[in-house]
């Protein structure tokens, strides 16, 4: 049974990744740094998001690591690999240069980087810059597969504790090439592990509703701390992910069980943060007092729903747009950005832009995750049982279920 919830949340960061592109590209004015942080925000959530899932469904469902890498595949490359070919296409229309042979081949393995802030093998392709982030999530599901067998537990133990000496490490190297990539990769996947680990000590601690709202709103002040010129800052955002922690335990919906994680944990560091962002001044004024109230904002909110009894409402509204924007979720984070590169090109007036590609990337995604994907399913299905034995049993394919990633 899918966790609708964690459905919600996946949809809504692809929400926020689409409107912060629509900005970013949009043909008329330039979008503040300050909004930039709304996608990179859901994008974090993204990889806390996978490494839960990617812990749940293993915990139901143990692969061995052939099968897991198997399944990722199927479910990742195929959309992938459309996402390039409609990101060359646009760059035809568009009159854009093409990139190097190197760079080409490069993007198609999964491991680029942004040009701008990383390109370490080779930078991502311009008009889908999106597919970046796929060269660190794979490789956190290869690191995983690795530890897939008898001492799990302790391997991840041994990747998280490498995963924290590379936070540091990540700033002192200055070179941008595969070795910087390795280290990044590692230095992120802090995140991805916190993820991993909410599902594993799920039992371990739980959270009330309004200690959940605090938490939420102190995020989006912790994103805009600024340890160092790197706007991808894998210290600031394993600080983010610690502070997630009681939203996802809460996303999960499971019955109270262990440790109460009470407010004042979350009130003390809040005002620690708040008094930072006012004094260092790394950012407006202005700013600064507006995001030191969100989590005030947030549980007067949950507040209002109480009194006016749309509990019920709320949660309804959760579960079917939840099963919508999960299911279409990596479909439209794959292709979006390309269809609006091009038509932030071709078209000068901002309305129209927006109500053109909006449908366009809308129909793109419906046709790989109903068309697109069952095909592929069904190819490997009848090769899977092709390869089975005949006097063996024949099972049903497993469907890979749009909740065995982080981003779907």
């Amino acid at each position: 049974m899918k966790k609708i919830y964690l459905e919600f949340l996946r949809g809504v960061s692809t929400v926020f990744i689409l409107g912060w592109h629509i900005a970013f590209l949009a043909p008329t004015g330039h979008p503040t740094r300050l909004t930039a942080y709304w996608g990179t925000d859901a994008l974090i959530m993204f990889f806390m998001l996978s490494g839960l899932v990617i812990n749940l469904s293993e915990s139901k469902k143990p692969k061995s690591r052939f099968e897991f890498i198997r399944n990722r595949f199927i479910r990742i490359y195929p959309q992938f690999v459309v996402g390039m070919l409609l990101a060359f296409i646009a760059l035809y229309i568009t009159s854009t240069a093409f990139p190097s042979f190197k760079t080409i081949i490069g993007n198609f393995f999964v491991v680029s980087t942004m040009e701008d802030y990383m390109g370490y093998i080779v930078a991502s392709i311009q008009s889908n810059l999106p597919v970046w982030s796929l060269s660190f999530e794979v490789a956190f599901y290869v690191l995983f597969a690795l530890t897939i067998g008898r001492n799990q537990k302790k391997v991840m133990f041994y990747w998280f504790l490498l995963s924290l000496i590379a936070i540091p490490l990540y700033f002192f190297r200055l070179e941008r090439d595969a070795l910087t990539h390795v280290i990044a990769i590692f230095a992120f996947s802090s995140v991805w592990i916190v993820g991993y680990y909410i599902y594993q000590y799920r039992d371990y601690f739980y959270v009330e509703k309004y200690t959940v709202l605090f938490s939420l709103g102190i995020l989006p002040l912790i994103s805009r701390m600024q340890f160092s010129p790197n706007f991808y800052d894998p210290l600031k955002y394993f600080i983010f992910s610690l502070f997630a922690i009681p939203f996802f335990r809460y996303c999960l919906q499971l019955p109270p069980a262990g440790r109460k994680i009470k407010m004042i944990y979350l009130v003390v560091p809040h005002t620690v943060f708040v008094i930072a962002a006012l004094t260092i001044r790394y950012m407006p004024l202005k700013n600064a007092i507006i995001y030191s109230t969100f989590p005030y904002l947030y549980m007067g909110i949950g507040y209002l729903i109480d009194v006016f009894n749309l509990k019920i409402r709320v949660k309804n509204f959760i579960t079917k747009s939840g099963a919508i924007m999960g299911k279409y979720s990596y479909p439209l984070y794959i292709t979006h950005y390309t269809v609006l590169f091009v038509f932030s090109k071709l078209l000068h007036n901002v309305l129209l832009y927006v109500l053109v590609s909006l449908p366009i990337i809308l129909a793109i995604a419906y046709s790989l995750e109903n068309w697109l994907q069952p095909a592929v399913m069904n190819y490997f299905k009848r090769n899977k049982a092709a390869d089975s034995p005949a006097n063996e049993q024949k099972l049903p394919f497993r469907s890979v279920s749009v909740t065995q990633s982080g981003r779907q």
